[in-house]
């Protein structure tokens, strides 16, 4: 007799999501907006709180409050762009944010422990250097520094190049 638990649809494979509030930090690429659409589809299926963010980052020669209007208005509109596809995708409750930092990696990390995140998805784009595959100083410092879960969306080499 077959397990009625192994006919219930799950997010990846057989496993099953525990996180209950997801964070996915945005940029605008496209790689950010695909990897925000998955998290969608799997908030929507786990039933947890998903949550946007976007940092601008401020340079050193400036203070933090300086106003960057073209920064700020970027940054509204890539939010907009996420808000439209967290309605595409039928998710409600989407919490979109952006903040002012001087590095978007630690901002990343610590919006993830103010919040009492449970899993971060990142999305990054496919890079190779020097014959190898690389992350970048804001995936680098995430990997190395979050206290939550963090789950990569890597591009694939075809996606990229496209």
């Amino acid at each position: 007799m077959p397990d009625a638990r192994r006919n219930q649809r799950e997010p990846i494979g057989n496993m099953r999501l525990d996180a209950h509030r997801i964070l996915v930090p945005v940029n605008g690429e496209p790689v950010s907006e695909r990897t925000f659409r998955w998290a969608c589809r799997l908030a929507k299926e786990a039933k947890a709180e998903l949550h946007a963010l976007f940092v601008i980052e401020v340079p050193l020669a400036l203070p933090l409050e300086a106003e960057s209007s073209e920064a700020v208005s970027d940054g509204e509109e890539i939010l907009a762009r996420i808000e439209a596809i967290g309605a595409e995708e039928k998710y409600k409750g989407l919490q979109a944010n952006f903040l002012r930092a001087r590095h978007a990696g630690p901002a990343i990390v610590m919006e993830a422990e103010d919040r009492l995140m449970d899993l971060m998805i990142l999305g990054i784009p496919y890079r190779r250097r020097f014959g190898a595959s690389t992350l970048g100083p804001t995936a680098t410092y995430v990997l190395q520094n979050a206290a939550c879960e963090v789950l990569f969306w890597r591009d694939s080499a075809a996606t990229t190049l496209t």
